[in-house]
């Protein structure tokens, strides 16, 4: 290597004046420094697992077709990753390390079918250093799955197009079935695919092409066990998706819609996503181009849609900005608008070490941690209160963990290690609210019992009631910043008498 020549110099070189046959060359140095540069800070990071994190953890000690919010794919991975390597943090999270370089290559290549290698390698560039990504890339979510089978999806769906081969449709119809088991917002594949046949001319041949009709039909199939769990469980995942989407309210919420608008700058980038607008208008609209656009805009019009009547997360339109990123990276390799790329880049990589050292970027400018600065304080100081419960639970072995709150229950679950058997929550009303509602109510079948309640009140309330005796233990309490702690009171219930 020449003097003075960087290895990020060589990458911003292989991105700029890529020959196809070096793209290949140029990915693999993005994936690798990247990737290499994200278990770094995961490993050193310190945080504990987020409670859903911990929740999906939880459910991968009890595998099964279907839980309370989510289909099954995210549980699978968890008990995938932690068989190799063990149920620590970095395990439990590692899936999202192995999973998006997958859906990165699978970027580039749609890049590179689409248009060329250069394309593919701009597409994949974006696509990784976005922040939603670099966010992502952390945790363990059901995004992760979501934007993998949403990008072999789209690929295949685009190789079918060309070629109507049976495997390219078989691939379709798989991708879709995965990706409706990894999180339901895959169904907006289909009417994304509907309206790109009915608008490019040479395609609304497909509307009769049965081999279309079949790859549906398989998606379909592998979705069916999720469909007939909740059928068996009361439909609890379609309770809690209204519930959360707060459709059933009469009012229009602009307000939430423009934090969804806003949210996307957070995810694809201020930068990223002005150039994904400039490029939807300044691109000539080839069949190709028409595809990317509906993929892209149908998803973020429907998520839009929901914000406006109810409520939407900034992440759920995630698979839209696949498509995005090779929408803008054509834009900007075609037409000679490199420098906007490499600054989108620049920006989005600023971002992402702002992220990922920010504790280390405010005690270098002299400011305080604090729950108003901290935007890390939930994941802070869990691995300590866990140990703080297990000394209990190691005094009364007999006793049962109980809790109305599910944030305490993933979260000790996973840091006590206590068995799913014997986590239960305090339902009285006979609410379906989570997974422990579900599955681990405090019941009939615990008559005789003693629990160690844990709660955020200063007392156990009306369970009181329900038990023999009631003791007081010490209470649960992690200090994180002067304004900020975790603290919960302990009370050992015996005789639970239903």
């Amino acid at each position: 290597m020449p003097s003075g020549q960087s290895h990020d110099d060589i990458f911003v070189r292989l991105l700029i004046d890529t020959p196809d046959s070096r793209a290949y060359l140029a990915l693999v140095l993005l994936l690798g420094l990247v990737t290499a540069y994200r278990a770094l800070v995961l490993a050193g990071s310190g945080l504990s697992l987020y409670v859903d994190e911990a929740y999906y953890w939880g459910w991968a000690q009890q595998l099964d077709w279907g839980y309370y919010s989510k289909p099954p794919l995210i549980a699978v991975l968890i008990a995938l990753t932690t068989a190799l390597c063990g149920d620590g943090v970095f395990c439990v999270k590692l899936g999202a390390l192995l999973v998006y370089p997958i859906t990165t290559f699978l970027v580039f290549k749609l890049g590179e079918t689409l248009f060329d290698a250069r394309t593919g390698l701009w597409a994949a560039a974006l696509f990784l250093l976005m922040p939603g990504v670099a966010l992502s890339n952390l945790i363990i979510s059901t995004d992760v799955l979501l934007l993998l089978f949403w990008a072999a999806g789209l690929l295949a769906f685009v190789r079918a197009l060309e070629t109507n081969a049976w495997r390219h449709w078989f691939l379709v119809g798989l991708a879709g079935g995965c990706g409706l088991l990894s999180k339901y917002t895959m169904i907006l594949f289909a009417p994304s695919a509907l309206l790109t046949v009915l608008l490019v001319p040479a395609w609304r041949g497909q509307l009769r092409n049965p081999r279309l009709w079949l790859a549906a039909g398989l998606a379909f199939v592998i979705f069916l066990p999720n469909l007939l769990w909740n059928a068996s469980h009361g439909w609890p995942t379609l309770r809690h998706t209204a519930e959360i989407s707060h459709l059933y309210e009469q009012t229009l919420h602009w307000g939430e819609l423009g934090a969804f608008w806003g949210g996307q700058f957070a995810v694809f980038g201020p930068l990223a996503l002005v150039l994904g607008l400039v490029a939807a208008f300044r691109l000539p609209h080839t069949p190709w181009t028409v595809l990317l656009l509906v993929f892209t805009f149908t998803f973020l019009a429907i998520i839009s849609a929901q914000a406006l009547f109810g409520r939407a997360n900034a992440n759920w339109a995630a698979p839209a900005f696949i498509a995005a990123s090779v929408l803008v990276a054509r834009w900007g390799a075609a037409y000679a608008h490199r420098r906007w790329l490499l600054s989108a880049l620049a920006l989005n990589v600023a971002l992402m070490f702002g992220a990922y050292h920010y504790d280390r970027i405010i005690g270098t400018l002299g400011f305080e941690l604090t729950a108003k600065t901290d935007p890390f304080k939930r994941v802070r100081g869990w691995d300590r209160l866990g140990e703080q419960f297990a000394r209990l639970q190691a005094a009364h072995p007999q006793a049962l963990l109980v809790s109305e709150e599910r944030e305490v229950l993933a979260e000790l679950v996973y840091y006590a290690r206590i068995p799913p058997e014997r986590v239960l929550s305090w339902n009285p009303q006979g609410l379906l609210r989570h997974q422990y509602d579900l599955r681990h109510s405090l019941g009939p079948a615990q008559r005789g019992q003693d629990v160690l309640f844990v709660t955020s009140a200063s007392t156990p309330g009306p369970m009181a009631e329900h038990f023999a005796s009631v003791e007081p233990l010490p209470p649960l309490h992690v200090p994180i910043h002067r304004d900020w702690a975790l603290e919960y009171s302990v009370f050992l219930l015996r005789d639970y008498k239903g």
